[in-house]
């Protein structure tokens, strides 16, 4: 890891150095992602096969803490809820890996050390690795200097710094690319007519008038039309890819809230208002604030004003330095705060630096003595007053790897993201000024390039506290949640103490093996993994999920396979209802030779419709009903009417009128084409994954795994 990308705490960058050593390697052979997956073998402990390969818990794990790590590195606080996205993210990564290598493999395709080599130092390099080598001048990618710093960084021999470029770096690049030439087979295969083309635009060109009758379902009463058990699993036989179905569990559910209340939050208002005196005598903010355990870590430094994002804001910024304001709500907490200073500063600073270190970033040890470093850096100062070149410098000497590659160029930052006393020498200083700086992680020689957008800015100490339950709120509510479970030990004990207590019972079903979510309780992997773990018909002691204890009873229990007619009886009932009605409404139509006929023995009237087209999906006094937007085309209800259309909403007939066309001389048929097949080859690509996915033989063991 390179030391400035430590330095940006909140940056997530390549790190390139460690991309250079990789690259020297597997550009000496010739690589494939398979199942060796670049240099390093795993564990054999698995935690799933797909299609008989297994997915190795050691890299599932690596490559979910990396994931993690960079979200933490751009700010972002993980919690259950995008830790199980990222494990379901990577999970689902590992599969498309392993069915695209397969397949892949089965064709016979390959991406070789040169394809890689040629990608990479050419202008169809990926983007986040080209913008490292580009001229911030000319924003012109330098494939030379590309080159020429991979070239400086062959002696690495950090097997782990290897691993990881190749999990972030090469492997993730050979898999798009085999992917592509994988898809590529399947979309130079997709062909568009001109026939076809000139045939849909002069469907879509007819105009149609009819005149229909319709009798709504509506006049049917849904309590005299019965549909059995056996007609829904007749027509869930007749159906079944509508109605497969993953296993599933349900629950029914209680809660008892253990969240602060309102004399919680009143009991932390009134002790804020005394550490609101004390923080305004205190002659150290900062390390009153820290002491007093702030919720938000104190930042001793100088923020722009358009960067202050805080409640109360106005109030807190017309504040004077040593004045205090507050007590203030910030959503779960509450918050004083105490202006320290003021001063007008840049947002964001141009700078390079050229580093001699005292710290190995990745293990905290030592590397030469601090007066051996600051030695080096003086001399290294002297020469470039002296007239040396800052470049071949930063080259030569600076250890740290990612910006010596760009020669010591650090960019544009904003204020705030570097370290103290880095950050103090570029925004406290002004453009050009040059010298030494000292931090954790050695001696910094530093030119200000640039300063932009001044404004003031502001050092604020805040000390907030969340708002949390008391002990004696948290007792209660486990108490309560403690003897409701105790006295419904059974599910029908569950439901009369329910019904006894007049609590309010929930439902949450289709709840899977390896969701993270309850339908109305949110992220609680500990919940759904308790489901599993136990039989139908169980109930749980008290679970701590969120702010709330809750109590659930295993409510039920879907096979893999094809719904059951109790499942589906929800979609599948409204359709064979509604056909049973279309029936009925038939005989009211009765026998007819024209559309007044049937219009007289339904005791409705004729309605005209004009100006319909092929590709109308929705027309007003009709509404979505698509049987009588064909029925409208067919020539042969032109000299009688339709039989009786069952549709979406009624039963209709249908008489045509009259069908013209519009010309549509406008029409460019070439680029239709062009348009039609670039948007099938757009979509093939899921389809194409899904479709091999839903082949595959996928076997999920992270349950058992212990996830």
């Amino acid at each position: 890891m390179s030391i400035i990308q430590t330095i940006r705490d909140k940056a997530a960058i390549f790190v390139f150095g460690i991309i250079a050593v990789s690259l020297i390697g597997f550009l000496v052979q010739d690589a494939f992602v398979g199942r060796s997956h670049g240099f390093f073998d795993s564990p054999k402990t698995t935690i799933g096969k797909v299609d008989g390969i297994e997915i190795k818990r050691q890299e599932f794990d690596d490559r979910v803490k990396m994931m993690e790590a960079q979200y933490q590195q751009q700010g972002y606080r993980v919690d259950e809820g995008m830790r199980q996205e990222i494990q379901n993210q990577i999970w689902n990564g590992l599969i498309n890996r392993e069915i695209v290598t397969n397949e892949a493999g089965k064709l016979g395709l390959a991406f070789t050390s040169k394809e890689f080599a040629d990608l990479l130092f050419s202008e169809d390099a990926p983007q986040e690795f080209k913008q490292q080598f580009t001229d911030r001048k000319t924003g012109i990618y330098n494939i030379e200097a590309a080159r020429n710093a991979f070239k400086t960084l062959q002696k690495s021999k950090d097997a782990e710094q290897i691993r990881q470029v190749n999990e972030q770096l090469i492997d993730p690049i050979i898999l798009s690319q085999l992917q592509q030439k994988f898809l590529t087979i399947f979309t130079n295969g997709i062909y568009i007519p001109k026939w076809l083309i000139e045939k849909q635009n002069a469907e879509n060109g007819q105009i149609s008038n009819i005149s229909f009758v319709g009798l709504s379902y509506a006049t049917v009463a849904d309590s005299s039309i019965k549909v059995s058990d056996a007609e829904i699993t007749d027509y869930i036989q007749k159906h079944k890819d509508l109605y497969k179905q993953e296993k599933s569990r349900g629950i029914s559910y209680v809660t008892f809230y253990a969240g602060p209340t309102k004399a919680d939050s009143t009991s932390l208002w009134n002790k804020m208002e005394e550490y609101k005196a004390q923080l305004a005598a205190a002659k150290d903010p900062g390390a009153f604030v820290t002491r007093n355990r702030t919720k938000s870590a104190y930042f001793d430094g100088y923020i722009n004003k358009s960067r202050i994002q805080v409640p109360q804001k106005d109030s807190i910024l017309a504040l004077k330095p040593g004045e205090t304001f507050g007590p203030y709500y910030d959503a779960s907490s509450i918050t004083i705060a105490k202006m320290i200073d003021t001063k007008v500063l840049p947002d964001s600073v141009k700078a390079r630096h050229i580093l001699i270190a005292t710290l190995d970033p990745q293990t905290g040890q030592p590397t030469i003595a601090d007066s051996v470093a600051k030695n080096r850096v003086d001399s290294i100062q002297k020469a470039i007053a002296g007239g040396a070149s800052f470049e071949q410098l930063a080259v030569k000497y600076s250890d740290d790897e990612g910006s010596k590659l760009r020669l010591g160029d650090l960019g544009y930052f904003p204020n705030g993201q570097m370290v103290k006393t880095f950050n103090d020498f570029c925004f406290e200083g002004k453009t050009g000024d040059k010298g030494v700086v000292k931090t954790e992680y050695g001696y910094h020689y530093i030119e200000i390039e640039d300063q932009k957008n001044f404004e003031q800015a502001y050092k604020i100490a805040y000390l907030a506290k969340e708002i949390e339950p008391s002990e004696e709120t948290e007792n209660a509510a486990s108490a309560k949640a403690t003897q409701f479970a105790s006295s419904s030990r059974t599910e029908k004990a569950f439901d009369q103490t329910v019904a006894k207590e007049k609590l309010n019972k929930r439902i949450a079903d289709n709840i899977k093996e390896m969701d993270y979510q309850v339908m109305g309780l949110g992220a609680s992997r500990a919940l759904v993994k308790w489901v599993y773990a136990n039989k139908p018909g169980t109930v749980s002691d008290p679970l701590s999920v969120g702010d709330q204890y809750v109590v659930a009873v295993i409510s039920g229990e879907n096979k893999e396979g094809l719904q059951t007619a109790a499942t589906a009886r929800v979609t599948v009932e409204p359709v064979l209802r509604n056909k049973k009605k279309a029936g009925i409404l038939a005989e009211k139509f009765g026998k007819y030779a024209n559309i007044d006929d049937a219009a007289k023995n339904a005791a409705q009237t004729v309605q005209p419709l004009d100006s319909l087209r092929f590709s109308d999906n929705f027309k007003p006094g009709l509404g979505n009903e698509s049987i009588v937007i064909g029925a409208a085309f067919d020539k042969g209800y032109q000299s009688k009417p339709s039989p009786v259309l069952s549709g979406n909403n009624g039963a209709y007939v249908v008489a045509v009128n009259s069908i013209g066309a519009v010309p549509n001389d406008a029409a460019n048929v070439d680029e239709q084409r062009k348009s039609v097949m670039m948007q099938m080859k757009q979509t093939m690509g899921y389809g194409l994954m899904q479709a091999l996915k839903d082949a595959a033989k996928i076997k999920d063991s992270r349950l058992e795994a212990g996830y």
